[in-house]
């Protein structure tokens, strides 16, 4: 298995994502991006203890599935309640997560942190962000008649201490041998979306190629943090 990872603080004071791509048994690994929020306190010590809460408890374990990572977050939710109530401080962290197994991919993900899968060059699954306007589009505005985009950095889940308003999404993706996974934070997807990666993958001729044009151009124009782990080799 092979991944490559980029981190940027862009132009904030911090850095407040997290990244974790770690081998976790003979035929696991797993990989993570966690998203401190802003406008709550200390986003970074949010997204690491996010981090770390997920790690120790897949490490422990070998069979994933649904039920699984529906518990791993909840261990991060009391985690981060904890810490509430004893600092007297509002955590939180968007997620997004893939724990890859020969040719299967677990994807799970609370926010706005995407998750794409590309085969043959091409975009076949994008995960759906968990944010204001697509849950308007989804009640109140399936016709499209009013443009939502506006609230897409709303996000209407989180990992911050309440159970119920951080039910993550699923999804197991089948692998090819050369199919590509990324994981990107907001920071990444709103400068380079998922149809302007996909003119990338194909333009560039190699993955080093790719990750320089995908460094540069973040370097270059991003403000927010912007995190990304690419995955590849599936053999």
């Amino acid at each position: 298995m092979k991944s490559k990872v980029i981190s940027h603080i862009g132009k904030r004071k911090t850095n407040q994502d997290r990244v974790l791509a770690k081998k976790i048994n003979t035929d696991s690994y797993l990989y993570l991006i966690a998203d401190g929020m802003g406008g709550y306190d200390n986003g970074d010590i949010a997204a690491a203890m996010v981090i770390d809460s997920l790690t120790t408890f897949i490490s422990n374990n070998t069979q994933f599935n649904e039920n699984f990572i529906h518990k791993a977050i909840n261990k991060a939710n009391l985690a981060l309640r904890q810490y509430q109530e004893q600092h007297q401080s509002k955590l939180g962290s968007t997620l997004g997560g893939i724990i890859v197994s020969g040719r299967t991919a677990k994807t799970f993900w609370v926010g706005d942190v995407k998750i794409l899968h590309y085969s043959n060059g091409k975009l076949c699954f994008e995960s759906k962000s968990h944010n204001l306007s697509n849950e308007l589009y989804e009640t109140d505005n399936s016709n499209g008649s009013v443009n939502l985009s506006k609230y897409n950095h709303i996000v209407t889940r989180s990992i911050q201490g309440d159970v119920k308003k951080s039910v993550p999404s699923y999804q197991e993706l089948i692998l090819n041998k050369n199919d590509k996974l990324f994981i990107c934070s907001d920071g990444v997807h709103n400068i380079i979306d998922p149809n302007t990666l996909q003119y990338l993958l194909n333009k560039e001729e190699s993955t080093g190629a790719l990750i320089a044009t995908i460094d540069h151009r973040l370097q270059k124009e991003a403000s927010d943090n912007t995190s990304l782990i690419l995955i590849e080799s599936f053999d």
